[in-house]
């Protein structure tokens, strides 16, 4: 994983010379970042200095805002998913399948269907995890946006290097009745954080005396 990490970062690195290119692995990498990738994509501010940091900064809002929707619906589209999986009875044809080919065998058909005991952290009925610092994290989360509701998460999601595939999971299985707040709500308030992110981001470099950004 690190070693396909540390290859996007190069890729990205190698297309600094063209702007637009930049700016636009830039934006897949803010959107990947908000689904799957554990990394802190505002290191790419610091890069290509010769691009305004304002447009920087909107890229990273719109990449946030636009990874934030994809979250917001994965949890809906899997639920449908293993609901249609359940209807389809497919489980229960595999399983009876399965059975039926380890008999021939002479292997015992309730073993081949059971699935193995894992010894990987559990998860809790919330679908949140409850192991270490996540587990900490996820129910303080819970509580800010169950109380505050949207600010709470505009005011989480703006915290420089935050690992956005860990809140934005938390809220959206929070958020899974639509309840706390409404898809555009969730959009417009991951766009703004990321927009917010990035010039705190420059506030902190600039008040050290680092003077990154050209």
């Amino acid at each position: 994983m690190a070693d396909i990490l540390q290859q996007l970062m190069d890729y990205l690195m190698s297309n600094q010379a063209d702007p637009a290119t930049y700016l636009f692995i830039f934006f897949l990498f803010c959107i990947a970042a908000s689904i799957i990738l554990p990394i802190p994509v505002e290191i790419a501010l610091i890069w290509n200095p010769g691009i305004f940091f304002p447009v920087k900064a909107l890229v990273l809002g719109l990449g946030k805002g636009t990874g934030a929707v994809a979250v917001f619906y994965i949890p809906t589209v899997l639920k449908k998913i293993a609901k249609k999986i359940h209807r389809l009875g497919l489980m229960r044809r595999i399983r009876r399948v399965r059975g039926e080919a380890a008999h021939p065998l002479g292997l015992d058909g309730q073993r081949v269907i059971t699935r193995p005991t894992s010894n990987r952290p559990r998860k809790s009925e919330a679908g949140i995890p409850q192991w270490g610092w996540l587990r900490w994290f996820a129910s303080k989360s819970e509580v800010l946006v169950r109380r505050f509701g949207v600010l709470a998460m505009y005011f989480i999601m703006s915290i420089p290097g935050m690992l956005d595939t860990i809140p934005l999971y938390v809220f959206s299985i929070i958020n899974k009745e639509g309840t706390l707040m409404t898809l555009r709500d969730f959009a417009i308030a991951n766009f703004l954080a990321g927009i917010n992110r990035a010039f705190l981001i420059y506030a902190i470099v600039e008040l050290l005396g680092w003077h990154l950004f050209g």
